[in-house]
C-alpha cells in the first residue's frame, strides 16, 4: 500500500510539472491565423528585409500557423500593383508607393514600420573634402527625381550651393554603376548606400555627407496591404508580425546567423555583410513605427520633392495603428 501511495505521488508530481511546463510552453499569442498561406512580396533583395529572411529560415511563419512564400519584385510600383491584382496578400516596401497608390484612388494602408534606416552617405574623389568643395564638379544620382536626387540637392543647399547652378547632376544609374563611374573618372562624386558606402572608403574616397546629418531616421519599408484584407485577417496579420518581431530581436542577438544571411542571400562578401549589419542594426524596431516626426516629415518633403507623390498626407491616412497600439497584447 505505501510503495502504491508513493508511486501515485509521484505520478502526480510529474504531471504537475508537465501541465506547468506546458503552460509555460511558447505558443502563438491569440486565436490561429485566418489564412493558411500568405505570399509576402518584397521590393528586390537588400540588407532591410533581414530580420524577415531570418523569420523565414527559422521557421517562424510556420510557428505561427501558416505557409509563407516570399515573391520579389522589382519595385515598389510593381509591388502595389500586384497587390491590387491581389496576386500578393501583403507586401513590404517604401511608404512612398503606398502613399501614391492611396491618391490614385486604391484602399490601402501601412499597418507596420520597423524598418528605420538612414542608408546614404555621399562621398567624392580628390580634391573634394566637403560637400562644398563640389562647386563646379560632376555628381552621379540614380536617376532625376529619385530620392538620391532629391537628398543630394538636399546635401548641396546645406552647403551653401545651389544645385540648379553651381553643379552638374547626371544620371547614373545604381551604387554599383556610379562607384564604377568615379573610379573611371566621370563623375566627382555621389550618394551611396551600403555596401558600396564601405567600397568607396575603402578606395580612398572622401566622405563628405551622411543621411543622418539631417534627418534622424527614415522609414525604409514598411508592411501594407489592401484595407479589405486587413480587416478580413487579423490574426493573420498579427501572425506576420510576431514572426517578424521574432526574426528582429534574433537578428540583434545572433549576429554570426545574421550576416550568414546577408552573404546567402543578398550575395555580399563576408567582410562587407559585416560592415552592413553593423550599420542597419539599430534601424529594425520591435514597436512597428514608421519615424519620428522630424523624420516623418523630411520623408513626405522628399516624396512632394521627388514627385512619387502629389501632397503631403497625414499619418492617419496612409497608417493604422491598430496593431501598433495593441502590441502588448499580440507581441510575442
Amino acid at each position: 500500500m505505501r510503495g502504491g501511495a508513493l508511486d501515485r505521488g509521484r505520478r502526480r508530481l510529474i504531471a504537475a510539472g508537465l501541465a506547468l511546463a506546458l503552460a509555460g510552453a511558447a505558443v502563438p499569442a491569440g486565436a490561429a491565423p485566418e489564412m493558411k498561406k500568405v505570399t509576402l512580396g518584397l521590393t528586390l533583395a537588400t540588407a532591410t528585409f533581414l530580420p524577415i529572411y531570418l523569420a523565414e529560415e527559422r521557421g517562424y511563419f510556420k510557428d505561427e500557423g501558416f505557409a509563407v512564400d516570399i515573391v520579389g519584385f522589382r519595385g515598389g510600383s510593381d509591388l502595389t500593383r500586384a497587390l491590387v491584382a491581389r496576386s500578393v496578400d501583403v507586401g513590404v516596401a517604401s511608404p512612398a508607393g503606398v502613399i501614391a497608390a492611396i491618391q490614385a484612388g486604391q484602399d490601402m494602408k501601412v499597418f507596420f514600420g520597423g524598418f528605420n534606416q538612414v542608408p546614404f552617405e555621399w562621398y567624392a574623389r580628390p580634391p573634394v573634402k566637403t560637400a562644398a568643395d563640389l562647386k563646379g564638379k560632376v555628381i552621379g544620382i540614380t536617376r532625376f527625381g529619385s530620392s538620391t536626387d532629391v537628398l543630394t540637392r538636399m546635401v548641396l543647399a546645406r552647403a551653401g550651393l545651389d544645385p540648379a547652378r553651381d553643379v552638374r547632376i547626371v544620371q547614373g544609374g545604381g551604387s554599383p554603376e556610379r562607384l564604377a563611374a568615379m573610379e573611371a573618372g566621370q563623375i566627382d562624386g555621389g550618394p551611396f548606400a551600403s555596401p558600396h558606402n564601405f567600397m568607396a572608403a575603402d578606395r580612398g574616397y572622401a566622405l563628405i555627407a551622411r543621411q543622418s546629418d539631417f534627418m534622424p531616421d527614415y522609414p525604409v519599408q514598411s508592411f501594407f496591404a489592401m484595407t479589405r484584407t486587413i480587416d478580413a485577417n487579423p490574426e493573420t496579420m498579427k501572425a506576420i508580425l510576431r514572426a517578424f518581431v521574432k526574426g528582429v530581436r534574433d537578428t540583434k542577438a545572433d549576429r554570426a546567423a545574421s550576416v550568414k544571411i546577408l552573404v546567402s542571400k543578398i550575395g555580399l562578401e563576408a567582410p562587407y555583410a559585416e560592415r552592413v549589419y553593423d550599420e542597419m542594426l539599430d534601424g529594425f524596431r520591435e514597436d512597428g513605427r514608421l519615424g519620428s516626426e522630424a523624420g516623418l516629415k523630411a520623408f513626405m518633403e522628399m516624396g512632394v520633392a521627388a514627385g512619387e507623390f502629389e501632397k503631403p498626407m497625414p499619418l492617419e491616412a496612409y497608417f493604422t495603428d491598430r496593431f501598433t497600439s495593441t502590441r502588448a497584447a499580440w507581441a510575442p
